[in-house]
């Protein structure tokens, strides 16, 4: 969104100083929705985000996970208390200590 607007403020702005007519009008207009398009972007990230309510069910950070199973890449399915009791392979027998959930919204 900032290289929108930067894009927007440098179009409006040479478009003001070159010589044709078109560009005494075009150039305001561009350096004025750059500000804008900064503006609310800047409005939306550093405001409205913090007037979102707050996820009650939510775990904390450090807190436990709830059991869960899943289907991975292949269709098969993984439990989460599979994964933290199987060794680790190539660690002669080792399990893990811990496990790292990334949650990937992927393109839908």
């Amino acid at each position: 969104m900032f290289a929108v607007a930067g894009w927007l403020l440098w179009a409006g702005l040479s478009s003001a100083f070159a010589s044709s007519g078109l560009g005494k009008i075009a150039g305001p207009i561009l350096a004025v929705l750059s500000l804008g398009a900064a503006v609310f972007f800047g409005y939306a990230t550093f405001y409205a985000s913090r007037q979102l309510p707050a996820a009650v069910g939510a775990p904390s950070v450090g807190e436990k996970a709830p059991e869960f199973t899943l289907a991975d890449t292949s269709g098969n399915k993984v439990a989460m208390s599979t994964l933290l009791s199987e060794p680790i392979p190539g660690t002669e027998g080792q399990k893990p200590r811990g496990l790292l959930l990334v949650f990937y919204r992927g393109y839908w």
